[in-house]
């Protein structure tokens, strides 16, 4: 197996995968041009649901399995300082039409999702009974929604979280270095190999992201462009009058619990520019947009409209709840995920080259799975000279 490792990028799959390589008492290097919480990173601007979203890799439900029970898990763990980072909240996914349930549906992890396909009807006597809160129901049904699905899902404070995952593998005796603000972009695969060597390393990981697209010449990988207003959760103010909650439950509105709304069909939503809340640590994220190839890095005013009137939609005073940031990043997009031993390079080198990139907008649904993968490549290639290419053994 490989003994010691470069890892190259510090974003959710970086962090986890130096930490699962850690946890098997492989040796480390972390190496990173922007630090976790830089405001263009992916993975702390995300809003930390775990829902598999625009990730078709055939791989994605055993990743987001994996993740879900470990988020699971930790967000039971109140007591452990990363179990405060995780929070069970009831989510919502509103549509026109009954729709089938999604494969990720059935995961085989317990009750936790405890996932129901809903009429619009029944979603609302849910919520009368376990106290979350949804928009009226009036304003849902005259747009035209009249189904939903109702489940159980972990939100990630992703910031916290990141700094967790890195201050851990600081602190961990087997990491060699760590520095995740070199300021330096690398331009090919090949600087990264000299690098591995220079450093004394028999194994790389590529886990840049985005930045993979000139790393690797990979046309397939594009940006997908996201939006959200961050409002300041604690004293966000919910409208009960003209776009209010539930009204039985006005009077005591503050009692309720928060919720996730996502609406990717009109006229709130599309898939293009989905309509969704995600309460998330110390703000509520509002957005968005996941427009492929996009590279516009500010929000456009037509954009920042839209985004006003789904906070309204979904229940938001914008007049009287304080919006606190804004963000603007660009999710790794590719038709499926780059998860594989690179065996030309690797044969040349000595060094395994692992890729690991292009989960689209699925980072904190998949990261736990993915970085488990990573470092099996590593370790089945090494003892065997094969390579686990994530589904099968598959012998060079």
């Amino acid at each position: 197996m490989a003994t010691k490792v470069l890892v190259v990028g510090s974003g959710v799959v970086g962090l986890r995968t130096a930490i699962e390589l850690i946890h098997r008492r492989i040796r480390v290097h972390l190496i990173s041009p922007r630090h976790p919480l830089h405001p263009s990173t992916c993975s702390m601007g995300a809003g930390g649901l775990w829902m598999p979203f625009h990730c078709t890799d055939s791989r994605t439900d055993r990743w987001s399995l994996e993740t879900l029970n470990e988020l699971t898990r930790l967000s039971s763990e109140k007591s452990s300082p990363a179990g405060k980072l995780v929070e069970t909240l009831p989510a919502v996914v509103f549509s026109r039409n009954s729709q089938s349930a999604p494969s990720w549906s059935a995961h085989a992890s317990g009750k936790s999702l405890d996932f129901k396909n809903l009429s619009i009807e029944d979603l609302y006597k849910q919520s009368e009974s376990q106290r979350f809160r949804l928009p009226r129901k009036e304003v849902m049904k005259m747009a035209g929604y009249s189904h939903a699905w109702l489940f159980q899902t972990q939100i990630v404070d992703t910031p916290k979280m990141l700094m967790h995952m890195l201050n851990e593998i600081i602190a961990s005796e087997y990491t060699d270095h760590v520095d995740v603000e070199t300021d330096e972009y690398y331009t090919n695969i090949e600087e990264l190999l000299i690098e591995a060597k220079e450093r004394g390393c028999d194994g790389l990981v590529n886990c840049t992201g985005l930045g993979s697209k000139l790393l690797c010449n990979d046309a397939s990988l594009i940006g997908a462009r996201g939006i959200l207003l961050h409002y300041d959760r604690a004293s966000c103010v919910w409208n009960q009058k003209e776009r209010g909650f539930i009204s039985s439950v006005e009077a005591k509105t503050n009692l309720l619990q928060d919720s996730v709304i996502t609406i990717s069909e009109p006229p709130f939503g599309s898939e293009t520019m989905p309509c969704y809340m995600i309460p998330r640590g110390d703000i509520v994220a509002v957005g968005g947009s996941y427009l492929v190839g996009d590279e516009e890095k500010g929000i456009r005013s037509s954009e920042r409209r839209r985004i006003l009137e789904n906070a309204q939609n979904m229940g938001i005073d914008t007049k009287k709840s304080m919006c606190v940031s804004e963000w603007v990043g660009f999710r790794p997009y590719r038709s499926a995920m780059r998860l594989e031993v690179d065996e030309k390079l690797s044969s040349l080198s000595g060094v395994t080259v692992v890729h690991s990139y292009g989960c689209g907008g699925s980072g904190w649904t998949v990261f736990v799975g993915v970085a488990s993968d990573n470092a099996n490549l590593l370790e089945t290639r090494m003892e065997t000279g094969s390579h686990f290419d994530g589904r099968n053994e598959v012998h060079c």
